[in-house]
């Protein structure tokens, strides 16, 4: 089987990791409004139900950065020049 071409790579991987990035940089700036707006209403002694449901939301958001930074790390792992019986064996060993 031949190799893919720069562009085929480009267009299969690269690009679409620059839309993640982007999309990943305006969830950062989300996040950096939400922590303004909780230092202005986290002293509202009366937002104990709303404490709970942020706490909920907050562990699922901790959940997918977890997720994220294993898939950061598979890639990273993957783009690395390794031998074809290594990268086999590592795929296999994984319990996802």
């Amino acid at each position: 089987m031949s190799a893919p071409s720069p562009t085929s790579i480009e267009l299969a991987i690269a690009l679409p990791l620059g839309v993640v990035a982007n999309q990943l940089r305006k969830v950062e700036s989300d996040l950096r409004f939400l922590t303004a707006k909780t230092s202005t209403y986290g002293q509202d002694r009366d937002a104990g139900n709303l404490a709970a449901q942020v706490a909920a939301r907050l562990e699922q958001i901790n959940e997918a950065l977890e997720n994220i930074r294993t898939l950061i790390a598979d890639i990273e792992r993957d783009i690395q020049p390794k031998s074809a019986g290594a990268s086999k064996r590592r795929r296999d060993d994984r319990d996802d």
